[in-house]
């Protein structure tokens, strides 16, 4: 099905619709990939990223939505040029959580368009606080400073 509305669960639901289209749903309850070719594009960081959950693989592509792959592009260069490998694997900046996560959640949210980004549990303290001036000074809205439940989220609107 083509151009499919989200049910009005919340106001950010017209927002994000406006920004980022509407879902082509395939039978199977899934974007179509055509879908994904027209708004999913795989994000390259300069290193490979070491996955959270899972110490022994590391990610070398992950899909995001086009509109943000250039800002967080520029989000881990900045990371890369701020701190070094020894501290970035220190900080858990050097780790993938998530990114693009179709039906993820009780309801939509722009990890459903591959518009968000989640940093490792293990960013904290003043590293986070850092982290939080990169991503927003490249056009990303930090989560949590609404919401203490998402406090290594960011939203690129």
């Amino acid at each position: 099905m083509r151009f499919v509305n989200l049910a009005p669960v919340g106001a950010e639901i017209a927002e994000m619709e406006t920004l980022y289209g509407k879902f082509d749903i395939g039978s199977d309850g899934l974007p179509t990939p055509a879908w994904v070719g027209r708004n999913l594009k795989k994000f390259r960081p300069s290193q490979m990223l070491q996955h959270a959950f899972m110490p022994e693989v590391y990610v070398s592509r992950i899909l995001v939505n086009r509109r943000m792959v250039g800002a967080l592009y520029q989000v881990y260069q900045e990371i890369d040029a701020r701190w070094t490998l020894e501290t970035r694997t220190a900080y858990g900046l050097n780790q993938f959580v998530k990114g693009y996560c179709f039906g993820d959640g009780d309801h939509p949210s722009l990890f459903w368009y591959g518009g968000a980004w989640r940093l490792s549990p293990q960013v904290g303290g003043e590293a986070l606080s850092e982290v939080i001036k990169v991503f927003t000074r490249h056009g990303f809205t930090h989560c949590g400073s609404a919401d203490k439940k998402r406090l290594r989220d960011f939203e690129f609107w």
